[in-house]
């Protein structure tokens, strides 16, 4: 019980350190899809709604697995508006997303207890500064700012807001070659403000930036199925408490795998599976799935 009690309290303090949201839900928008680099007709409207889950069953620090009962499940979903213009004789698209969605801890990390809300919203836009479709050739670049509007309670261990500001720029080439091969190429670093109600003591919490490198191999295999898969590294993000380093630098890779289908020109469905491959601080996620919906207006 004893053990059991000393990882249940690591897990509370990287659930604090780290910032919760940032174990579950801060990747929905970095995270991106592969083609979202591909530009629609100006005057063109998106409306789109995710449904993700995710359960992590281990725990690691510095690379070492220190329990694989510690469980942590997470049930999301997001809605997602999309609108294209021109500016400049460029492309760019305003984006809007609001999450919302239930966190709870499990087995050995039960004590970080569960949670239901709303998360912080994301005002994105993306511009395109070079897009070629006779030669499949886009590359873009896009500004994120999370507004601090989330549900956040300083005593819960895990919350669906941040309390605090964010900010990211990434940029994404793509490159086809022929009709059935597609690579993508993403980067992105994430700065943080300071959250000045972290924990029952009302501490400061700061961060450290982040960086992300995501690749993608997609396969169209006609006008309406496409495969694809991801992999994507995360790392940096120390965090300190009150001035103190708290030594949970992030370093972990993932691989997913996408199934794209239209169902008609304004109707389309993405169902993906994935999983961490290497973590080293945090919880491990086993499993991740989604499913995304799009309308086209």
């Amino acid at each position: 019980m004893r053990v059991r009690h000393c990882v249940a309290r690591i897990a509370a303090t990287m659930a604090l350190g780290i910032g919760s949201a940032t174990l579950t839900t801060a990747a929905y928008a970095q995270a991106i899809d592969a083609g979202d680099y591909v530009p629609a007709p100006d005057g063109t409207q998106l409306g789109l709604v995710y449904l993700q889950y995710s359960h992590a069953g281990a725990l690691y620090q510095d690379g070492k697995k220190i329990d694989d009962e510690a469980e942590l499940e997470t049930a999301i979903s997001i809605l997602r508006y999309v609108g294209f213009t021109k500016i400049g004789g460029m492309t760019f698209d305003y984006q809007v997303l609001q999450p919302f969605g239930h966190l709870a801890g499990g087995g050995s990390t039960a004590s970080l207890g569960k949670t239901t809300g709303f998360g912080d919203t994301i005002l994105v836009g993306t511009l395109w500064l070079h897009e070629d479709a006779e030669r499949q050739s886009y590359f873009g670049v896009t500004p994120y700012l999370y507004l601090p509007t989330g549900d956040y309670r300083a005593s819960r261990a895990l919350n669906l807001g941040e309390n605090r500001w964010k900010g990211s720029l990434q940029a994404v080439y793509s490159q086809g070659f022929g009709k059935h091969f597609i690579a993508e190429l993403s980067g992105d670093v994430m700065i943080y403000g300071k959250n000045d109600d972290a924990g029952v003591a009302s501490d400061d919490l700061t961060q450290k930036a982040t960086v992300r490198i995501q690749g993608f191999a997609r396969f169209p295999l006609d006008d309406r199925n496409e495969l694809n898969a991801r992999i994507m590294h995360v790392t940096g993000g120390e965090t300190k408490i009150n001035g103190i380093e708290q030594n949970n630098v992030t370093r972990t890779t993932s691989l997913l795998g996408t199934w794209r289908h239209n169902f008609t020109p304004k109707w389309q469905i993405m169902t993906q599976v994935g999983a961490d491959v290497a973590v080293r601080n945090g919880f491990k996620e086993g499993f991740r799935g989604q499913i995304r919906l799009l309308r086209v207006f």
